[in-house]
């Protein structure tokens, strides 16, 4: 003996998001098989699993397909949230999002001041085995010496000044 169960409005989107698939090619999309498909299709309880399936597979706005709120694919829902947002909602979303660019901001200067230490380091690196290499041959000058005494200082501080790993 079989049951019919009735046609909920859960169903009714189902079914409406299936369009004319076949359970086949519905289950292939969502990995289901295609009589566990025919069984919801026709009024049982869907699993979470195959409705987030669905909505992925269909690119279904998943609180559509649930509730009945919203546009029924996905790439419309964003279009009618910022439609339907309060005023408050919409200020809030701004703050968030230049919250996350000041801090991608800051990530980035850190990443190019590691750059310019590192740039500068084997520059002055260079010059020092310059400065090294004219000692040997004793054909350096006190002006060069100082050059590369300022050097050696500047590379030290540079390092001193390095931002940890665990900054960026």
């Amino acid at each position: 003996m079989s049951t019919i169960e009735t046609s909920s409005p859960l169903h009714e989107r189902l079914l409406a998001a299936a369009g004319d698939r076949t359970y086949r090619r519905v289950g292939e999309l969502t990995g289901t098989h295609p009589e566990t498909v025919r069984r919801y299709l026709q009024g049982q309880s869907p699993s979470v699993e195959f409705i987030s399936a669905l909505c992925s597979a269909l690119a279904i706005n998943g609180q559509w397909l649930l509730t009945g709120d919203g546009p029924m694919r996905a790439a419309d829902a964003k279009h009618h949230a910022l439609r339907h947002a309060d005023p408050g909602e919409l200020l809030a979303a701004i703050a968030g999002t230049l919250d996350t660019l000041g801090e991608r901001l800051d990530r980035l200067e850190l990443f190019v001041q590691y750059l310019e230490v590192r740039f500068r380091g084997q520059n002055q690196t260079q010059g020092l085995h310059e400065f090294a290499a004219g000692v040997v041959d004793g054909s350096e000058s006190t002006a060069e010496r100082t050059q590369a005494d300022e050097r050696a200082r500047s590379i030290g501080d540079a390092l001193a000044k390095r931002p940890s790993q665990a900054a960026g």
